[in-house]
């Protein structure tokens, strides 16, 4: 491997990425068939991602759409349709570091 195309690494909260390197979300999937993870849509979850809403920084260039998008899973009434944009909204913000908290509540919620 060509170093100057630098190396993927795992997101790590109060860890350092090289200049080159690009940032990545491992998801651990379940390694029997049929074994899923069942997803408890309720308030602890919508708060986690209102916080995420509120502390994306306003000069952050994904912070309209990440507000947008947090508002619409607030709205949404279809459970599907909801864990869909919060996986969405989980992969948006996973390198944005002033709302890693917030992901990191939502991720955990989410069974990951």
């Amino acid at each position: 491997m060509n170093n100057d195309q630098g190396k993927t690494v795992g997101l790590q909260i109060g860890g350092t990425v090289g200049p080159n390197d690009r940032v990545g979300m491992h998801v651990p999937m379940p390694t029997a068939s049929g074994i899923g993870v069942k997803v408890q849509v309720g308030d602890e979850l919508n708060n986690a991602i209102k916080e995420v809403g509120d502390s994306v920084p306003n000069d952050h260039p994904k912070a309209l759409e990440i507000r947008q998008l947090v508002n619409d899973i607030l709205t949404e009434k279809d459970r599907d349709s909801k864990v869909q944009r919060i996986q969405r909204l989980v992969m948006i913000g996973a390198g944005i570091t002033q709302i890693a908290v917030g992901i990191s509540k939502i991720t955990k919620l989410l069974g990951y």
